[in-house]
């Protein structure tokens, strides 16, 4: 029985592993669920590099951005952050965001456009890594988003400002977070749902420990 309690445990373990955050770099375009999040990674070191030769502020008074998508019929919003790094500093750029009608590619599209004004400090602890992330999550409800011909990552363009300067951000890959799941990065190709595939390698893991287990015992008895 205490053999048998084990191997329960270590299923229910199992079944309580953490699905991990999706590279989506390499898609065109992603469905979104109501609480899903696209998070996009890019670097403020072009935008250091140049104010430093200046002699300006190597940290950026405000953040813009547009995001593209193949025109969408829904009505669904989202909400935009920027984040450090390392998670240790973020701000929420004020109100939600609706879709409005614009261009990508020389053809019409839906944008979600934003823009924030930092305090020297705050903009000083999210970007002193150089290294930021910008967050959209969206509202619902499902809607697949993405420009036909680009990936996602193309589909968004940042602009850091400072006081007598402005550059494009150099974005470096998106990543999609489920609203169930935890902000975990993993570059693997999509996974299965809900962590399934963890889920059974660490489930079939335990049955073969309780069965190696069992015969232990059974060449003991004997």
């Amino acid at each position: 029985m205490k053999i048998l309690g084990i191997g329960l445990g270590l299923c229910l373990f199992a079944a309580g592993l953490p699905a991990s955050t999706i590279d989506v770099s390499a898609q065109a375009t992603q469905s979104l669920q109501s609480g899903d999040s696209l998070v996009f990674d890019f670097s403020g070191r072009s935008f250091a590099t140049i104010t430093q030769s200046q002699g300006l502020s190597l940290y950026p008074t405000q953040i813009a951005f547009n995001f593209a998508s193949a025109p969408v019929a829904s009505d669904g919003e989202f909400t935009a952050m920027v984040e450090s790094a390392d998670g240790s500093a973020s701000a929420l750029f004020p109100d939600s965001l609706s879709w409005t009608s614009g261009m990508a590619l020389g053809a019409p599209a839906s944008i979600i456009a934003g823009c924030l004004t930092l305090s020297s400090d705050l903009s000083r602890e999210i970007f002193s890594g150089q290294q930021a992330e910008l967050i959209l999550t969206y509202l619902g409800p499902d809607v697949t988003v993405g420009v036909t011909g680009a990936l996602l990552k193309r589909d968004l363009k940042i602009s850091l400002i400072g006081d007598s300067f402005s550059i494009g951000a150099l974005d470096s890959g998106v990543w999609l977070t489920r609203s169930d799941e935890p902000m975990v990065k993993s570059a693997a190709a999509p996974a299965p749902e809900s962590g399934s595939g963890a889920m059974l390698a660490v489930a079939a893991a335990a049955l073969y420990a309780i069965s190696k287990t069992i015969k232990g015992f059974s060449k003991l008895r004997d």
